[in-house]
């Protein structure tokens, strides 16, 4: 992962965050997490993205984890469609299980 980065504007200018907390099959959690952080984070990554954190639940069932990018909400947002759409996540998840269940993605403030 790269360096934690702050979600408040700073001397960089502004960051945009979102949580993204996935609801996992247990059983696949740590399959799971082998496949986030050494395939889709370092392909986000390349695209600009940071990852800030990655939170576990002890039962294994949900993943939490933050990223962020510099500019706005619309930037990130353009970013994000580019991900979305692009060639390089779909070879990524072309023979990937069903690891996530449900997800909930919010956009996010750092207040401390």
């Amino acid at each position: 992962m790269t360096e934690p980065s702050e979600s408040l504007p700073q001397q960089g200018g502004q960051r945009t965050t979102w949580m993204r907390r996935y609801t996992l099959d247990p059983q696949l959690a740590d399959e799971f997490v082998e496949f986030l952080t050494h395939r889709v984070i370092p392909a986000r990554e390349e695209l600009g993205f940071t990852a800030e954190s990655i939170w576990l639940d002890a039962d294994k069932s949900q993943l939490t984890w933050f990223v962020s990018r510099a500019g706005d909400a619309d930037e990130f947002a353009a970013a994000e469609q580019h991900w979305e759409n692009s060639q390089i996540r779909a070879a990524i998840f072309a023979d990937a299980p069903a690891y996530v269940k449900g997800k909930d993605l919010r956009r996010v403030t750092q207040l401390r």
